[in-house]
């Protein structure tokens, strides 16, 4: 018993796997034959491999089998699907409160596993998060956007935001991979960053996205209100744009018209452009116009869409009228 609570304790620890940990459970069997063996090895290794041993002092065997969590799979998946080109970006409108004509898109990522992708990016993109594919997957989506930039029709003054992961913020690579894959479109790019991103605002970061605004590109606070220390961000970086999370569009009463209110007279004061994002509805939009937001998206002003989609959204009046005709987004007048 001492060989296999030495053996066990050995598996538990974690092992890279794909540049990820892995994260085992032991599953311990003892046969007293070869059959028994095969059996506990058959049982055990329904997720992952088994390595059996043969113990001779107790005429027995000993099968020790290792499962891979959840999370590992999912990463594994999503490795392999990047790779079989199971990923697209779609493309959801961001408008102008009061012209309501279309200004940008932001480029979103979907994944077509029929299990892991089936729940949106929210749930997927929580579990690699902080890990090198992240970063892999930010670059495929620069790439599809740039190739969108130039194959379709977009009106000059549209912009398109990405967002970025903490991680890849922080990597040596980071203003290489984004000029690589974002190609000649630097000027019409915004990068998303969420408050999380800035909890180490390390000299790393602040000269990456230095670089970033020499080249053109516009920076936006995503999540706002989410995070740590944000007024201390508005401070230290030069944002363009600072994006509202939908949950204080849902507050009730007149209490969410004053927080839009004194965020939007803010984010005013520091030259930049409030954003909210969530608008479902024509009385959420007159909630929006009234607070003195710049810019919106939701469901109201038009669902992430295709390329195909976007290329005749493009070719139309690009106005939020149009939206309907389109892709079928029901709003109102």
């Amino acid at each position: 018993m001492r060989f296999l609570q030495r053996y066990t304790a050995r598996i538990r620890r974690q092992r890279a796997v794909l540049d990820e940990r892995l994260n085992v459970a032991v599953t311990v069997a003892v046969a007293s034959s070869l059959a028994g063996l095969l059996a506990a090895s058959l049982i055990a290794s329904r997720d992952a491999g088994v390595l059996a041993v043969a113990l001779s002092a107790c005429a027995g065997a000993v099968s020790v089998g290792y499962l891979v969590r959840p999370k590992a799979r999912l990463r594994r998946a999503a490795r392999i699907g990047l790779r079989r080109g199971e990923f697209q970006v779609v493309y959801q409108p961001i408008v102008d409160t009061r012209t309501r004509h279309c200004v940008g898109v932001e480029a979103l990522l979907r994944w077509g596993h029929p299990k892991f992708g089936a729940g949106g990016p929210g749930l997927f993109i929580g579990e690699i998060e902080g890990t090198r594919l992240l970063s892999a997957l930010t670059c495929f989506v620069l790439r599809e956007a740039n190739n969108a930039l130039t194959q379709l029709p977009f009106p000059r003054h549209w912009h398109i935001s990405v967002n970025i992961c903490a991680r890849h913020l922080m990597e040596d690579r980071f203003v290489e991979d984004i000029c690589e894959s974002a190609g000649p479109m630097p000027e019409r790019l915004v990068l998303e960053l969420t408050e999380r991103s800035f909890v180490e605002r390390t000299p790393r970061v602040v000269t990456a996205l230095s670089h970033m605004k020499q080249r053109g590109v516009r920076l936006s606070l995503d999540d706002f209100g989410t995070g740590f220390s944000n007024l201390d961000l508005l401070a230290d970086f030069r944002f363009d744009y600072v994006k509202v999370d939908r949950r204080f569009l849902a507050m009730r009463g007149e209490a969410r018209i004053q927080f839009l209110k004194s965020v939007a007279a803010l984010v005013h004061t520091l030259g930049a452009k409030v954003v909210v994002e969530g608008v479902e509805s024509a009385a959420e939009h007159d909630v929006v116009q009234r607070s003195g937001i710049d810019l919106a998206q939701g469901y109201w002003y038009g669902k992430p869409m295709a390329v195909d989609q976007l290329r005749a959204f493009a070719s139309a009046t690009a106005s939020i009228d149009t939206l309907h005709d389109v892709t079928g987004t029901e709003h109102g007048a």
